[in-house]
């Protein structure tokens, strides 16, 4: 194996050889990234020491995403409630995703009464998908820090209709989906999801609105 420069001279094998080799291989990965991917790796690296939002936001795909993401979790930490926070998107741009590790966020600074509503709990999927998986990114264990709750629907495929926190030396934790209809339940929230705002009915979503005092995140095509 030979090491040189640029003018094909013989270079010693020494610590710093390998040092340059490192740096322009670095180089050369960034200049591979595009202007989004670049960005978003700054935006990673800048909450590195803010955690668990730098945890959290290492699991964007997308910069729009991890902008959306550090905006949800602002409003949690600053407990805005009586706040509604509207994320209006195409399908497929990751709404639900980042909805799922927000509420993550949620259960990681506190947050004890979570409820989160969809004209159906299959439509729910995508978002507990991310709650569990920035639960795993947080380093929470199935069983030994929280539960699973499924819907009891034995005609149907099960789906996570509850998410029960109990970690040690911390308060119970709950995260459950009610129907879009069933905004009295809403007596003790702190955090209402509304995903797929537009395929409930209009009345319904203003009930679930209607003197709110809790903060609330709601997608919608």
């Amino acid at each position: 194996c030979l090491i040189v420069d640029d003018q094909l001279n013989v270079l010693p094998c020494s610590s710093e050889a390998s040092l340059n080799i490192q740096t322009i291989a670095s180089k050369t990965e960034e200049a591979s990234l595009t202007h989004e991917q670049i960005e978003l790796k700054k935006l990673c690296n800048s909450l590195k020491e803010t955690q668990p939002i730098g945890h959290l936001i290492e699991c964007c795909k997308t910069l729009d995403q991890g902008k959306v993401l550090l905006k949800l979790l602002d409003s949690i930490t600053d407990k805005a409630f009586r706040h509604t926070c509207s994320i209006t998107a195409s399908r497929g741009r990751g709404k639900s995703a980042a909805l799922g590790l927000a509420v993550a966020g949620a259960i990681a600074f506190g947050y004890s009464n979570i409820y989160v509503t969809s004209p159906a709990p299959e439509n729910l999927k995508i978002l507990f998908e991310f709650i569990l998986k920035g639960f795993n990114t947080l380093e929470y264990q199935d069983h030994m820090d929280y539960d699973i709750q499924y819907s009891s629907n034995d005609h149907k495929e099960k789906n996570v209709v509850q998410l029960t926190i109990h970690r040690p030396k911390q308060h119970r934790q709950v995260i459950q989906y009610i129907q879009p209809n069933e905004s009295t339940r809403l007596s003790q929230c702190e955090l209402l999801i509304i995903d797929e705002a537009a395929a409930i009915p209009l009345p319904l979503v203003k009930q679930l609105l209607t003197g709110a005092n809790y903060l609330v995140f709601l997608s919608s095509t």
